[in-house]
């Protein structure tokens, strides 16, 4: 195989003990997605696109319903769903462009105003062709 490079990364945030009212808020979450494309340096393709999930859980699911949404940026995308009746939200940021994963972390820390997280941030597409192949 040619020379390889690491693609780029992916961030994985889950955060507990969120404030509910800002977990059930379409507004706020798109204002939250719009900071993230600011904080983590990356542009903006279209809009967030966010809606209302309902519950799942008489058919047997865990899902209580919240807000699902996300940004497609230049360098990939970021994801937001949120857990509003258990306090409850996870967040994806996977780029092509690195970022300071503690900006973001602080920044969603405080946002939703988390009482525990569990954080990943692992590095994607290892084996990326430095050059084009084709």
């Amino acid at each position: 195989m040619k020379n390889t490079i690491k693609f780029g990364s992916h961030l994985i945030y889950d955060a507990y003990g969120c404030n509910p009212k800002k977990l059930d808020d379409l507004e706020y979450c798109k204002k939250v997605l719009n900071n993230l494309v600011e904080i983590a340096g990356m542009r903006k393709l279209a809009e967030p696109m966010l809606i209302k999930a309902d519950s799942n859980e008489t058919l047997g699911g865990k899902d209580p319903g919240g807000v699902s949404g996300f940004v497609i940026i230049q360098e990939s995308h970021i994801s937001l769903h949120s857990f509003t009746r258990r306090g409850f939200v996870t967040i994806d940021l996977y780029s092509c462009k690195e970022f300071d994963a503690a900006d973001v972390v602080t920044y969603l820390d405080k946002a939703f105003e988390a009482k525990n997280t569990d954080i990943i941030k692992m590095d994607r597409g290892l084996k990326y062709p430095s050059d084009n192949i084709y």
